[in-house]
């Protein structure tokens, strides 16, 4: 008999327990932030990837009281303590159709080279207030990726020649968009081959003559000052073979051109263009 009732009275002090924690209070949770994953970096951006999901709440009212997404988005700076009322911020959006809410190679641009920021997710919902997600330290990098690199090609020429430095390739029409240089030939009796070489689609360009092409930098051509979108026009010969143009493309790209010898059939040409 005593233990029946011993049984009975922990049942009811159960339920009473139970009953006690269903009307609790119970605390808003924030949002659940991924770290980024970096997807790459470069000169003066980073791409970025990650998720934003709602709280694991341990029951509805607390899923209630917490609430839905209300804004998200990337905070980032110099400094590792970061806060969307004094770093920068890139807002992605308001109130998700859907969680979680997957962040895919969103880009960060406008940054320093050679210099290091911390980023992370930060997400705001209705009750928990602002999350942010762990911090992500990167270095942007000194020097951008080469994205066109000719040793010592030949290509074929006639009157004139089309060529696209952001791809390192010969254009067939002139009226082409992705062209960035005219070449034309004229021979001149006597004295031989004349180069005339002229911008096109917004290409600037500077006659660096017969500078040392192999120890010219990427630096070296971005603080270059006399870049022009003038011809420029000389007579090939021993004394100008091995003639260095820096140059920077309408898209935004460095790079450096030398022209190494010129054929009646072809044109001998050495190319590096960087990545902007």
């Amino acid at each position: 008999m005593k233990k029946c009732l011993f049984i009975l009275l922990a049942s009811v002090s159960t339920v009473l327990f139970q009953s006690c924690n269903l009307f609790a209070p119970v605390d808003p949770l924030p949002p659940v932030l991924s770290k980024l994953e970096v997807v790459d970096i470069k000169r003066t951006e980073i791409t970025v990837s990650g998720t934003i999901s709602n709280p694991d709440s341990k029951n509805d009212r607390q899923e209630k009281k917490s609430g839905v997404i209300k804004e998200y988005g990337l905070v980032y700076g110099t400094t590792p303590a970061l806060d969307i009322q004094k770093d920068k911020v890139i807002k992605l959006g308001e109130t998700p159709g859907q969680t979680p809410v997957l962040i895919q190679n969103q880009k960060i641009t406008g940054l320093m080279s050679d210099t290091r920021y911390y980023i992370a997710l930060y997400a705001r919902n209705e009750g928990g207030g602002m999350a942010y997600g762990e911090i992500l330290d990167i270095k942007t990098t000194l020097l951008p990726p080469v994205v066109v690199n000719r040793t010592s090609v030949k290509v074929a020429r006639s009157k004139a020649l089309w060529y696209d430095f952001d791809t390192g390739a010969v254009i067939l029409n002139a009226n082409d968009p992705k062209t960035d240089v005219t070449i034309d030939f004229f021979a001149i009796t006597g004295r031989g081959t004349v180069l005339e070489l002229n911008s096109a689609n917004k290409l600037q360009f500077a006659n660096l003559e017969l500078a040392d092409y192999d120890k010219l930098t990427y630096l070296d051509l971005v603080r270059l000052t006399n870049y022009s979108s003038m011809s420029i026009t000389y007579v090939f010969s021993t004394v100008t073979d091995n003639t260095v143009i820096a140059f920077k493309t309408g898209e935004g790209r460095f790079g450096k051109w030398r022209i190494e010898d010129v054929t009646a059939n072809d044109i001998t040409m050495s190319l590096i263009t960087y990545e902007n």
